[in-house]
């Protein structure tokens, strides 16, 4: 059975049984006997009702924005990227999901746009595109591809998502206005076929280097090819944290569970990696809310 399908059966039964468990404990209260046990027990079944719903129905509708200035070389120059990872589109995400992303997007008057991959998750995700059409940038939407839109057939994503003028960047790089910032596509580290001479060839020595790739497991070798900001997603900040603990999963990365989300100093380079705008294994959120970021680049 589809790990997806058994996560939505166990969030439904919690959802159903405890309410029904909850209303018949209260129905013979006067006729119990050990009243303290059945409070504890009731008490936490009510915690656990309360969590999984926030968690799976309340919490990944709150899309939010995160800003974040990062300098890079002068820092006299500014740009607007705003980049989005990990939509999941065709799992629990659909075209009504991508248009909220879109407007929420378009608020915001990027420069330039990058989505970070698992930009579709099954097939239906396909139809879910439709809206990154609508984008508003001054210097276009750029991709880069991550392991699940590999799944479904890199050719065929690729050509999906250019169909609503997005550029999917595959070792390859293009340079955002005159004399602005170049913006790398490295492939999908996992299942792709990443070029690390082929995506930084013939890069201006006096142009800043912003990377975009799904997997933020080659920040090594990013900060050796002098990249100044690398942008990556793929972690989901664990989807599910609790407060002082962070991230209750391992993440899929070889960085370690301290890179999970947001802002690090990699050497000599930044790297940010955001949480992503949907969610893989379980529907749920739980204090990581599904977020767009806002990168105020100084260079």
């Amino acid at each position: 059975m589809d790990v997806y399908i058994i996560f939505d059966i166990v969030i439904a039964l919690i959802v159903v049984v405890v309410p029904l468990y909850l209303a018949q404990l209260w129905y013979r209260w006067s006729m119990l006997a050990a009243r303290g046990s059945r409070v504890f027990l009731a008490a936490i079944m009510t915690v656990v009702w309360l969590v999984v719903v926030y968690g799976s129905f309340i919490e990944p509708r709150f899309l939010v924005i995160r800003e974040q200035t990062v300098v890079m070389d002068s820092g006299t120059q500014s740009f607007k990227l705003v980049a989005v990872s990990d939509l999941h589109l065709g799992r629990y995400r659909f075209a009504n999901w991508t248009s909220q992303i879109v407007a929420r997007i378009n608020s915001l008057e990027p420069d330039a746009v990058v989505l970070l991959g698992d930009i579709v998750d099954g097939r239906r995700g396909m139809a879910a595109l439709a809206p990154l059409a609508e984008l508003e940038t001054n210097y276009g939407t750029f991709a880069v591809l991550g392991n699940t839109d590999y799944a479904i057939g890199a050719v065929e994503v690729r050509h999906a998502i250019e169909r609503y003028n997005v550029e999917v960047l595959t070792n390859e790089w293009v340079r955002l206005g005159v004399n602005g910032p170049v913006l790398a596509g490295l492939d999908d580290i996992w299942y792709g076929q990443p070029n690390w001479n082929q995506t930084f060839a013939d890069i201006p020595a006096d142009a800043s280097i912003i990377l975009a790739v799904h997997n933020p497991d080659e920040a090594n070798r990013a900060e050796y090819q002098g990249v100044d900001l690398m942008i990556s997603g793929h972690t989901h900040g664990g989807q599910i944290r609790l407060p002082l603990i962070g991230s209750l999963s391992k993440l899929p990365t070889t960085l370690g569970q301290h890179y999970d989300q947001g802002l690090f100093s990699h050497g000599s380079m930044d790297m940010f990696i955001t949480s992503g705008a949907g969610e893989s294994g379980t529907r749920a959120r739980l204090l990581d809310p599904p977020e767009v970021i806002r990168l105020n680049l100084r260079y």
